[in-house]
């Protein structure tokens, strides 16, 4: 029991510190930067992306990026790691990318980075609609697990939220 209370607290206090710092934020990309680095560094991977989708080119498109790649990376909404949670509006933890199917190694070879393992979750408006996703890449010590997952939709809500504002 207490080490599920102390796992409960600090969800709650990334939460807090999540909200604290998003109303913080001057703009909507600086609101969401927030949100991605704190989440990026408490599930413990590389870097984060969060990808809108553009109804009209049915892509994915990269709002908010980490890493050195700045310009905007554009998917079909049905391709990829982030295309199938999109589609599916569910969330998946991939530990080796090169052996899913559903990844799409193009935008590594684009990029220039390697894709290792991969954490992705639906963003969802109140609503339920699906806007967007999540993605955390390379999990730094160990394996994405289901807690990571929960973090990860935690802060999904937080960006639609954000978002739709």
């Amino acid at each position: 029991v207490d080490q599920s209370l102390t796992k409960r607290e600090k969800f709650n206090e990334l939460l807090l510190k999540i909200t604290n710092d998003m109303a913080a934020s001057k703009t909507l990309d600086d609101a969401l930067e927030t949100l991605v680095g704190i989440t990026s560094s408490t599930i413990g991977g590389e870097r984060g992306t969060i990808f809108l989708n553009d109804e009209n080119s049915q892509e994915l498109y990269s709002r908010v990026a980490q890493g050195n790649f700045r310009r905007e990376i554009r998917i079909m909404n049905t391709k990829g790691v982030a295309g199938w949670v999109f589609s599916n509006k569910e969330g998946a933890i991939i530990l080796d990318a090169y052996k899913d199917d559903r990844f799409d190694k193009s935008v590594d070879m684009r990029t220039g980075y390697r894709t290792k393992s991969i954490l992705c979750a639906p963003l969802k408006t109140v609503g339920g609609e699906v806007i967007g996703v999540s993605q955390i890449l390379n999990k730094i010590n160990g394996k994405f697990s289901d807690d990571d997952l929960e973090i990860l939709e935690a802060m999904t809500k937080q960006a639609a939220i954000a978002i739709q504002g």
